[in-house]
């Protein structure tokens, strides 16, 4: 056992459809929550979450930072160890993220912060995770969190920087797609605009019908025509038609995309929207853009096509 884990990446993942996926076909809720997710699509950058993880014996609890602030309030980073030591005795953990995109807003970061703290504990307790088994804990944390459904899949997955959750589940159940297109070509650049409660906006059936009606015709509609403009148009008309973004998100996409951009839409589900624009055009883009949010609510990523690292 080592006193300090190696530190561990973690993209970020911003989700622009989806689909819930937590009910049987006779209705019933799904009982194991490896078999539980979403479908849906979105992209993944570069800017995440990088973690270590201590061993801290004479603490009489797990303890999790974000930024070098304790966060009691990671409750998914702390069910995961929770999870993991229910099947491994390990001792008590000081676990530090490093978090670059905003938090709560619809960037990943509660999935992320999952998937780095599960292999930041085995890589401490030299526990010997395979992918599949970090994404394990990490992805039932956050479904019985209530901070994510397909978030952990996609970031574990490296299939693509524009990429579609087809089938959902936990990393080794769900199945992931990806658009075909060059990341090195793009920057999303994204306004963010505070925290919400993801587990409050979808609190009454009529919402999560419409959620899951529009959710699958817009995956049906972007494998028709899989490209990064009919992802982020199709999601757009799915974010209207849903009732999930304010019309003032909805109408600032459509100014991102009068302004040049491949395509815009709200986070999904976060305080937040995203535009794919190509990097020739980025300064313009970035100036008459950052026009029209507020001052310091604008930043932008690099795609990445790559999971998780591990580094000393």
């Amino acid at each position: 056992m080592k006193k300090r884990s190696r530190r561990v990446y973690v993209p970020s993942g911003v989700s622009s459809f989806f689909e819930i996926c937590d009910r049987n076909p006779d209705d019933t809720p799904i009982q194991d929550p490896l078999l539980k997710g979403a479908r849906g699509g979105g992209f993944i950058i570069e800017k995440g979450t990088t973690t270590v993880a201590d061993v801290v014996s004479e603490s009489p609890k797990d303890e999790v930072l974000i930024n070098g602030v304790s966060s009691p309030e990671a409750k998914t980073s702390l069910l995961t160890i929770q999870l993991i030591r229910r099947e491994f005795k390990i001792s008590k953990v000081k676990v530090s993220h490093s978090v670059l995109p905003p938090i709560g807003q619809g960037f990943g970061t509660s999935g992320a912060g999952a998937l780095a703290t599960s292999l930041s504990l085995s890589d401490l307790f030299e526990l010997d995770f395979s992918l599949s088994e970090a994404a394990k804990f990490a992805h039932i944390a956050e479904i019985e969190s209530v901070t994510g459904l397909g978030t952990v899949i996609s970031l574990a997955s490296g299939t693509g920087a524009i990429g579609l959750v087809t089938e959902p589940g936990g990393f080794s159940v769900g199945r992931t797609d990806a658009i075909i297109a060059d990341p090195e070509d793009y920057v999303l650049i994204c306004a963010a605009f505070g925290p919400i409660q993801k587990s409050t906006v979808l609190s009454n059936e009529e919402s999560r019908k419409k959620v899951n009606e529009f959710g699958r015709s817009t995956l049906l509609k972007i494998q028709e025509d899989p490209t990064p403009a009919r992802l982020l148009s199709e999601s757009r008309i799915f974010s209207e038609k849903t009732g999930l973004a304010p019309p003032l998100h909805l109408r600032l996409c459509d100014k991102a995309v009068d302004l040049g951009a491949v395509g815009a839409t709200p986070n999904m589900i976060g305080n937040a929207v995203h535009c794919l624009v190509e990097k020739s055009i980025r300064e313009n883009f970035v100036e008459k853009f950052s026009g029209l949010v507020p001052s310091g609510s604008l930043f932008d990523s690099r795609l990445i096509q790559s999971g998780p690292r591990i580094s000393s």
